[in-house]
């Protein structure tokens, strides 16, 4: 039986775990299950890694705002939601 990208019968190898959630895969789909709290995603490889890489850059542009002094506004172009 050939498993499907959201079989249930994945077997899930712990990658990282914090107070916010965990990151896990399955070596045999290569699905990326991230959990956050009450909400879980399964990614293929590409689309974590780009995930990965657009959560990267945002949290260098937060940090390089708060040493400069400024803070996140809610303004055109800089929208929180």
């Amino acid at each position: 039986m050939e498993r499907s990208p959201t079989s249930s019968s994945c077997q899930h190898a712990l990658l990282a775990r914090s107070p916010v959630g965990h990151v896990s895969v399955c070596p045999e789909c290569g699905v990326v299950h991230l959990s956050l709290d009450c909400l879980s995603l399964r990614l293929e490889l590409t689309a974590f890694q780009a995930l990965a890489q657009m959560l990267s850059q945002a949290k260098q542009r937060l940090d390089s705002r708060q040493t400069g002094g400024s803070h996140v506004r809610n303004s055109p172009g800089h929208a929180l939601h």
